[in-house]
């Protein structure tokens, strides 16, 4: 059953009686950032995120505003007719008061970043501690996974059609946290490059993933599951088909990296796998004097470890 509240967050902005919503079964969080320094009216709801979180200065913690519950779907992304489902496919959506634009990295309009306002790139830590700590609340109550995309642009290039957008296809198969900068039918390049890396870490620490060595005290008992073996170049490329394309395309998309997809992954060898095995090479020092598309066992490690 869903956890629809979150402890403490204020229900003054619940826009639920005026937009019922559809309901869903959360397995996937969006984070936007609001491009302003103080509450939005959102449409009076039309426009809003399930939950709001505002900076509070004085007592350097987060203030969490909720709009709607989270077992029903918000209405901050753009949802095209005829293609993937946006806002009602699971997804609970944040709005962090703040920018990533760095025209505001330090100033804005006479105030002062991380004074007055969060340029959330460089957020301070107790903003980031404040968001890691609703995301482990909703691994711990929702099962939305702590885990999400490698790759985070720094806005303005994060706007628009840019190789983090996510394929309708990785979008329908994704579980954990992205931004609005990865959702399809969408052009917003919010929140930036936010360090996700850093709130992963610490939302593991503060959930006490089971095996996880960024989290959690005295260890847990599950252990990770084993890497599949390699089996061999050659099951790769063209003209191919077998169960472990299959495989590799879905490590490709839980990695991130599933943006070339319009459909599946499946068994059949397509240009979808070998862009989607490059962009994954290049992201790796190990592998970018190599970026040819076709798994090698060192590829192979790197991606499924």
């Amino acid at each position: 059953m869903t956890a629809n509240y979150y402890p403490g967050a204020s229900r003054a902005y619940d826009y639920s009686n005026k937009y019922n919503g559809s309901l869903i079964k959360p397995n996937c969080g969006v984070l936007h950032t609001t491009e302003g320094t103080s509450l939005p009216s959102y449409g009076n709801g039309a426009e809003a995120p399930n939950i709001t979180a505002k900076p509070n200065f004085a007592k350097k913690q987060l203030d969490f505003y909720q709009h709607y519950p989270f077992n029903r779907s918000a209405r901050a992304l753009v949802n095209l007719a005829g293609g993937v489902e946006t806002n009602t496919l699971n997804t609970v959506q944040i709005e962090l008061v703040g920018t990533c634009d760095p025209e505001h990295k330090k100033t804005w309009n006479g105030a002062k970043a991380g004074e007055d306002y969060i340029y959330w790139p460089d957020a301070p830590d107790w903003a980031l501690d404040g968001l890691a700590a609703f995301m482990a609340w909703q691994y711990k109550n929702n099962g939305i996974q702590l885990s999400g995309p490698k790759t985070w642009l720094a806005y303005p290039s994060s706007y628009g059609a840019t190789k983090a957008r996510m394929s309708p296809s990785a979008w329908n198969n994704f579980n954990g946290w992205c931004g609005h900068s990865h959702v399809p039918e969408n052009q917003h390049g919010d929140p930036g490059d936010i360090d996700f890396a850093k709130l992963i870490s610490l939302a593991k620490e503060k959930a006490k993933v089971p095996g996880d060595s960024s989290g959690g005290s005295g260890g847990g008992t599950s252990k990770p599951k084993p890497m599949p073996p390699f089996p061999g170049a050659s099951y790769f490329g063209p003209g191919k088909n077998n169960a472990h394309i299959t495989l590799l395309g879905k490590q490709l998309v839980k990695q991130g990296f599933g943006q070339h997809y319009t459909s599946g992954p499946g068994p059949r060898w397509s240009d979808a796998d070998r862009e989607s095995v490059a962009d994954f090479q290049r992201s790796r020092k190990e592998l970018r004097g190599d970026p040819d598309g076709i798994p090698g066992r060192l590829t192979w490690k790197l991606l499924f470890s």
